[in-house]
């Protein structure tokens, strides 16, 4: 089972090219990899499940 560490919105504003986006990526066994790119401010949600 792959282990993910923490998952990141960071807010990019790239002065010399003009650019503002929202990079989100993730550290997933011990490995930063890039979901995506997106113009507009993505919702964060949290949700929390039990198994019985």
């Amino acid at each position: 089972m792959d282990k993910i560490h923490e998952i990141r919105v960071e807010e990019v504003h790239n002065r010399k090219e003009g650019k503002y986006f929202y990079r989100i990526y993730m550290e997933i066994n011990e490995t930063i990899k890039i979901i995506g790119e997106s113009k507009i401010k993505p919702k964060l949600a949290r949700y929390a499940s039990e198994v019985y």
